[in-house]
């Protein structure tokens, strides 16, 4: 296996651009794009790439090609975030192309895809020492050139990579770096900003996987900002009531293809969803709010992989009666169902984040106070009504359960031990997100030490639900890797619940459900 950055202190005439991926040719693709011509090559082929044309600090096609199937391939839902036929036949174009993929969302994916392959490792000791030494990197390595300088006397202005550890000199720390440098920018002039979204979204994957969620939260607000600005969340024909002309509200013109109209709608549901799951146990407020989304639902994946017009009559949105209760047939697959298991977490989050503002002494239902503020300062303002006592309550928690019932009989085995299917990672996530709501609906009132409490009995029937599909995915071969890695987020939850049951257990010595439960936490860990 090569290692990248193995050519770093070549200078910049005789730069040996595909030499690192020489060993590659029998692993990667038939149907790759050519190799990069290096100085000093003629080309009988007008067509031909060199390093002069290829962006800069984006992997050789070859690599690029290998690493862009690598996300298809691996990432659950990365075939909704990118048409797969469309940005194949844009890679394949000269990069001088108007229909390029932008670099930021190539970067993107390049570190996004280095967590599932062992092509890009790099040898981080090696990168840094080169580094140092002044030298100028390989176009393959993904770095970029350096001026020369002595070992005693620095550059100025420093860059990111002089102070952090050497860690964050692999191939998915420096091309996520090289995105974050070109969004501002590409933002700024408004260049292909749909792109740009996408390559947010990838990046706040790529940060999770890798357990960095202060980074990951940022680019979700990134993404969030942006297509707030382009109108994803409008539905068209349900734009403002403002005396300025439709086409001129957002900043992106309408769609012109079935495709593109689609795609539009799969990247912000996708950072609806993402920011609910995101923000689901904290105490940061949404950015997306129900009541400003008039987005319709998005097709089948079949349907948008297809480039199939699916009518617009009858598709669902947020406003739609019963929306959590009824799937039409026509319109619902893995993914909608997690869009609207999602939408539980947020009207959960809501109604917790809320609460107090709206219940608290002095205030009404809907959170007015009287002139001059609360009757109360906030440190002596108490609760006016017990939260599990209101209506609010009472319909969420059966909501909750209602659109668990309420799901296909097809979509019923997201693991496919009973119906013999392959394993859905999206629907699998559908499955396990109404549980992970109802213990954050639960949590905050439960009492753990009483065994009649309902909110209690709620918490554990929520967190064993959980369980029970970790069991069945764990009774299977399946790579747990090739899961969506926001998984971890509702197993995390079970596996906090169980500790608080065990703890209160543990204090009344009852040694029974003490055993039972450690042999429960032991599967989460």
């Amino acid at each position: 296996m090569p290692v990248l950055g193995s050519s770093a202190s070549a200078s910049p005439q005789t730069l040996p651009v595909a030499s690192p991926f020489d060993e590659l040719e029998q692993t990667l693709p038939a149907s790759v794009p050519p190799k990069l011509e290096t100085h000093g090559h003629s080309s009988s082929n007008s067509t031909a790439l060199s390093e002069d044309t290829w962006p800069l600090n984006i992997p050789p096609p070859e690599l690029l090609h290998h690493l862009v199937e690598t996300v298809f391939n691996c990432v659950p839902l990365a075939t909704r975030l990118i048409h797969r036929a469309t940005f194949m036949t844009n890679l394949a174009k000269p990069p001088s192309s108007p229909d390029f993929p932008h670099v930021n969302l190539l970067h993107a994916m390049s570190a996004l895809a280095s967590l599932y392959t062992p092509i890009v490792t790099l040898n981080s000791v090696q990168v840094n020492a080169k580094l140092h030494e002044g030298g100028t990197a390989a176009i393959s390595a993904g770095f970029i050139k350096r001026t020369s300088f002595s070992s005693t006397v620095r550059y100025q202005p420093k860059k990111v990579e002089d102070i952090e550890a050497d860690r964050e000199y692999d191939f998915a720390s420096i091309h996520a770096k090289w995105c974050n440098m070109g969004i501002g920018p590409a933002v700024q002039r408004g260049d292909s900003l749909i792109q740009q979204v996408q390559a947010c979204i990838i990046c706040c994957w790529l940060f999770h996987s890798r357990g960095k969620d202060v980074f990951a939260s940022g680019w979700s607000k990134v993404a969030i900002d942006v297509l707030s600005s382009l109108g994803l969340s409008v539905s068209p024909g349900m734009e403002p009531l403002s005396r300025i002309p439709t086409q001129y509200l957002f900043s992106i013109p309408s769609s012109t293809t079935p495709i593109e109209s689609e795609l539009r709608r799969n990247i912000f549901w996708m950072a609806y969803s993402m920011e609910r799951i995101f923000n689901a146990s904290n105490v940061f407020p949404l950015h997306i709010m129900d009541e400003d989304c008039s987005q319709l639902m998005p097709s089948r994946l079949i349907d948008f992989n297809a480039g199939k017009f699916v009518p617009i009559k009858g598709r669902q949105s947020l406003f739609s009666h019963d929306m959590l209760l009824i799937h039409p047939r026509l319109s619902t697959d893995s993914f909608t169902l997690c869009i609207k298991a999602t939408t539980l977490l947020g009207k959960v989050k809501v109604f917790n984040g809320r609460f107090r503002c709206r219940f608290t002494d002095g205030g009404d239902r809907q959170g007015r106070f009287p002139v001059g503020g609360p009757s109360r300062s906030s440190k002596d303002a108490v609760m006016t009504i017990n939260p599990t006592d209101t209506d609010e309550f009472k319909a969420l928690d059966s909501l909750i359960e209602a659109f668990t019932a309420s799901i296909p009989r097809e979509f019923n085995d997201p693991v496919g031990i009973y119906s013999g299917l392959k394993l859905d990672a999206t629907l699998y996530m559908a499955h396990m997100i109404p549980h992970m709501a109802m213990i954050i609906l639960h949590d905050p009132h439960a009492n753990v030490f009483s065994l009649q409490d309902p909110s209690a009995a709620r918490l554990l029937s929520a967190t064993r639900a959980i369980l029970d599909l970790i069991y069945k995915i764990c009774g299977t071969t399946f790579d747990l890797l090739y899961l969506d890695h926001w998984s971890s987020t509702p197993w995390f939850m079970a596996g906090v619940t169980l500790i608080r049951f065990l703890n209160a257990r543990t204090a009344q010595g009852d040694e029974p459900e003490i055993q039972k439960l450690t042999e429960e936490l032991g599967a989460v860990k």
